[in-house]
């Protein structure tokens, strides 16, 4: 644990320091523990940045722990959000509520994230539930298809260009404190049920007949479990867009580092999800503002594969 939170003080001290412009040491923690009205740098990094960086973790560490909860459930290791279709899902969802209402607020865009991610995760869920992981692979790739041609001919025909592209390319710019501060107490409880129900995403891990032969209530606890999932998702989506590979990258990572136990995994999945993300924001920034998807993919895509490679016969 020591380790985990020496590396989320140096992320986030990064995160703060480089960019597009870069600052000393002594700048960021100025303009974060004194603040000064009406100095420009202080101004940047208190009022644009902060914000920005807070918003990377807590973006990182939802989308992480939702894949963690996603592969635990659905018993693939495949699964993550962008994979199963959910992050489509709520993009659709969000984009649709904006079209309807166009003053629409952003706790209006976290609901509506929820109810399309929720919709989309359990239809994909039902429709591949007794067959094999790469069926819930092809599924959530062939509906998310789907539902971005969709939101790409709302967008096209309502000129919704800029609006979206902020969801499509994923990233952390223009979030405020104020929209972390609507965020962030939901993802505190959300998290707190995940990481009460330990005990019971453990017993998942020996199978649905061995968790149902020790009493276990199979269907209550997938259900809650991936209802707090979703929702971890949804909330990522409305104030970063669609994030790739993080949820599936960031587990396994874990795995290998600290085994299987939720809760260890639950907590530390989340830490190291925040900072890769926060990492990957900095990245973004100093090659001007390239997608922040393109940066996580550069190490999401390769892990993919690797995945592919090593379990391909399990998934046949």
């Amino acid at each position: 644990m020591p380790a985990f939170i020496a590396g989320i003080i140096l992320s986030f001290t990064a995160a703060m320091m480089f960019g597009v412009e870069n600052y000393t040491l002594g700048q960021v923690f100025s303009s974060v523990f004194s603040y000064e009205v009406g100095d420009s740098v202080s101004q940047i990094l208190y009022e644009i940045r902060l914000p920005r960086v807070m918003a990377a973790f807590l973006a990182g560490l939802m989308i992480s722990i939702a894949g963690l909860i996603m592969q635990t459930v659905t018993h693939n290791d495949l699964s993550e959000p962008s994979i199963l279709g959910i992050n489509a899902g709520a993009n659709f969802f969000i984009v649709i509520g904006a079209l309807l209402i166009p003053t629409l607020s952003f706790a209006g865009m976290v609901i509506g994230g929820f109810i399309g991610g929720l919709i989309v995760g359990f239809i994909i869920l039902i429709v591949t539930r007794f067959k094999s992981p790469i069926h819930l692979i092809l599924a959530g790739a062939g509906i998310s298809l789907f539902l971005y041609a969709l939101t790409d001919f709302f967008v096209i025909t309502n000129n919704l260009g800029q609006y979206v592209a902020f969801f499509t390319s994923g990233g952390a710019a223009g979030v405020s404190l104020g929209q972390i501060m609507i965020i962030a107490p939901f993802a505190v409880v959300v998290i707190g049920v995940l990481y009460f129900l330990a005990k019971e995403l453990d017993i998942f891990l020996v199978g649905d007949e061995m968790s149902a032969s020790l009493g276990q209530n199979n269907s209550l606890y997938q259900v809650v479990s991936l209802v707090c999932a979703i929702m971890l998702a949804g909330m990522s989506v409305a104030i970063v867009g669609n994030i790739v590979f993080l949820g599936l990258l960031v587990p396994h990572i874990v795995k290998m580092l600290v085994g299987y136990m939720h809760k260890y995994t639950i907590i530390y999945t989340g830490l190291l999800g925040g900072s890769l993300f926060m990492l990957s924001d900095m990245v973004a920034r100093m090659l001007n503002e390239t997608p922040v998807n393109a940066v996580i993919a550069m190490i999401g895509l390769p892990f993919f594969i690797y995945i592919i490679r090593q379990r391909g016969r399990q998934y046949a």
